[in-house]
């Protein structure tokens, strides 16, 4: 019934504003032409895009992005993170120690975001997919570098950066690095409640912790392209990434009522340096008589230390326990892609592709406890390994039926088998096999210029994690059933999905847009956490616990200002969700937030830029289990820029952040027949500007 209104309403939507938007022909951009033609719904963010802002890292140029939002550290489409949406590099899955806050903007070339499956990238994206493709070579010589300060300097972030490319008859090649360092200072106040099964007070306390955190991390990317002939090529692309961060944290507990506390005073030194390496080469040349056949082989690595270092008192100035914990971990992967374009007949445009790739990853965890009584210690020096094998192949069509119709079929079978072993638990393997069929269709509407819509039908699923199955405990320091012990299961199995999205758009002059979409997903086999109690100790393992539907509802919206330089932009979603083995209210999926939005506004006349964009998101109280439930407050972010060009190639810019310094609260609850425990969080973000400096020769 929900998926009838919902289309019902865009149907409405449709009718309005073709009835009051007179017809126009003009397209101001390539990438918005690309949007409107293309079958599969896939919307392409230029660099012109990308690098407005100013943005320090890739995660903060995502936020902007139209049916995309970030929370808990990650992008998120209709909603949902933890997985179900996917984030591909260059098509490809990145290294695992790959993260999106750590890549700079000017390493990036364009993000597609695609609404709905397609066979040629993995189905696992239930939510849809994120793909970033890393800048390649330039269509002229060009050398440029850039440079960004903080006001005042204690705040993030410092950067700087340069490129070069070149092209002549025979190729073209090109080079880009930055390396951006940076700290940030953020007071957190967290307050715990514990209730008796009656309502008496069991337990109350304050934390304050203040954190310093220090990081750098260094970007380099570059690309060589030869032309073989005419008409065959080959390219070889390689990229790397070094982090390293630094975190110095002291936490004070002040008891205002109940039971004495294990510890009133934690100091915590976190030390992490992680490199990544990732390098391809394309190969592509004529199959027959206008087909073509394009074929990559990557090979990647990373190497991860982390160090930790805590120190806790049961009193002021009383030592109690002294840990050490360090990881050494390191992972190699390889992978070897193709496709095979026929050649188009009758308005069939069909490809063939495969996708096989191998990895391994290795671990090793030690622990050192030193406590004052020398009792009660947990020391341990474990090591596992990993092994994941995925094999994939694919066939898809785009067919043009004519009378403005045009399909898209695809089927899509992907398999995989893990299998983990460690000095303290027996090898475990895991083995998992999906098909996936995927139908999308366009249609101009007759009669109309610029408008269309469009359906899209698809089976996805998410694949759980390697640290998922793997049948692992770590112990948390003091147990409670807010802060339990974690544990894989190695019986876990892929969560799959059934997907509908309609579409209506309608584009106009100088890159006017107008979209509605809705879609649904029934999932099966949805895995979440649950924490239950064994052997005396509360721990946090996953599980399939049956299915679960979401549904969302998104506008987008683009208009300029007739006779300014004034555009304005609004992306808007309404999401819901339900899981079946939850009882209600609340029981959203993977703490589905009900509203996303973002409003934009940017100027530009002659030499002077500008805009501002206010993020919002609402996600309020989400059940988990019957027991557990989590609670986010509402975010809202207003950032903006200016910039000002003093020459061709040359340009100033002043980008503020955090505007409304709204802190982040967020806060989790566990209630049973034995009580309630509970705790609010939050976080400050303080305001920040930073000035940047671009040139181009």
């Amino acid at each position: 019934m929900k998926i009838r209104l919902i289309a019902c309403a865009a149907m409405a939507f449709a009718r309005a504003y073709a009835q009051e938007t007179p017809p126009v022909v003009q397209v101001r951009a390539s990438a918005d032409m690309q949007r409107e033609r293309d079958t599969a719904s896939r919307t392409i963010i230029t660099r012109e895009e990308i690098l407005k802002f100013g943005d320090a890292n890739a995660l903060d140029v995502l936020k902007r992005l139209p049916g995309v939002s970030v929370s808990d550290g990650g992008p998120r489409m209709r909603g949902l993170g933890a997985g179900y949406t996917q984030v591909l590099l260059n098509g490809d899955r990145p290294p695992p120690g790959f993260s999106l806050d750590n890549l700079a903007p000017e390493m990036i070339d364009k993000i597609e975001v695609i609404r709905s499956a397609t066979a040629e990238h993995s189905t696992q994206a239930v939510a849809g997919t994120i793909n970033i493709v890393l800048r390649r070579s330039a269509s002229k010589p060009t050398r440029e570098w850039r440079a960004a300060a903080p006001l005042p300097a204690h705040l993030p972030s410092r950067s700087a950066g340069f490129g070069l490319a070149d092209k002549d008859d025979t190729g073209s090649h090109a080079f880009n690095a930055s390396v951006t360092q940076g700290n940030n200072h953020r007071p957190e106040h967290t307050g715990v409640l514990e209730t008796s099964p009656s309502g008496a007070l069991t337990s109350r306390r304050e934390e304050e912790e203040r954190s310093r955190n220090r990081f750098l991390f260094f970007n380099a990317n570059s690309r060589f392209n030869w032309k073989l002939s005419a008409t065959e090529t080959l390219g070889w692309q390689t990229f790397a990434n070094v982090v390293r961060f630094h975190a110095d944290r002291a936490r004070e507990v002040q008891l205002t009522g109940g039971s004495v506390l294990p510890y009133v005073h934690t100091d915590y030194g976190r030390k992490d340096e992680t490199a990544a390496l990732r390098t391809e080469g394309n190969w592509s040349r004529p199959w027959g008589e206008g087909g073509r056949i394009e074929s990559t082989l990557s090979v990647s690595g990373d190497q991860v230390q982390r160090e930790r270092n805590s120190g806790f008192e049961r009193t002021a100035g009383e030592r109690t326990l002294d840990r050490r914990y360090d990881v050494d971990a390191s992972s190699r992967r390889g992978g070897w892609t193709g496709k095979l374009s026929l050649p188009a007949a009758r308005g069939h445009a069909i490809s063939l592709g495969w996708d096989l790739s191998s990895s391994h990853q290795r671990e090793r965890e030690q622990q050192d406890e030193t406590s004052a009584g020398g009792a009660g210690v947990v020391d341990f020096d474990r090591t596992s390994r990993t092994r994941l094998r995925n094999a994939a192949a694919y066939v898809q069509d785009e067919w043009e039926l004519g009378s403005g119709w045009s399909l898209y079929g695809g089927l899509r079978r992907e398999t995989s088998a893990t299998r983990s072993s460690g000095n303290d638990f027996a090898a475990v393997t895991v083995r998992a096999g999906v098909t996936s069929p995927i139908l999308q269709a366009l249609w101009k509407l007759p009669g109309e210029q610029r408008r269309q819509l469009r359906f899209a039908l698809a089976r996805t699923y998410k694949a759980p994690t390697t640290n998922q199955l793997m049948p692992r405990r770590l112990l948390s320091l003091v147990n409670t059933e807010l802060a339990p012990d974690a544990s894989g299961n190695p019986q876990l199995r892929p969560e799959l999905a059934r997907g509908l999205d309609v579409a209506f758009e309608a584009y106009g002059k100088d890159g006017a847009l107008f979209s509605l979409s809705a879609g649904t997903r029934h999932i099966s086999d949805v895995i979440f956490n649950a924490v239950s109690e064994k052997d005396g100790r509360w721990v946090s393992s996953p599980d399939n616990f049956g299915s679960a539907r979401t549904s969302s509802m998104e506008l987008e919206w683009k208009v300029p200002l007739p006779a300014t330089p004034l555009r304005f932009s609004l992306t808007a979603g309404r999401h819901w969700s339900r899981v079946d083995s939850v009882p209600g209210p609340d029981n959203r999926l993977a703490r589905q937030p009900r509203w996303t939005a973002n409003a934009g506004a940017d100027y530009r006349s002659g030499p002077w830029g500008g805009g501002a964009n206010l993020s919002y998101t609402a996600t309020g109280r989400v059940r988990i289990t019957r027991w557990q439930s989590a609670y986010n407050g509402v975010e809202r972010n207003l950032e903006a820029y200016v910039n000002y060009r003093l020459a061709p190639g040359s340009q100033w810019r002043i980008t503020a952040g955090s505007i409304l310094r709204q802190p982040s609260l967020a806060g989790s609850v566990y209630a049973d027949a034995n009580g309630r425990k509970e705790n609010v969080q939050s976080i400050d973000n303080p305001a920040w500007i930073r000035a940047s400096y671009e040139r181009q020769f």
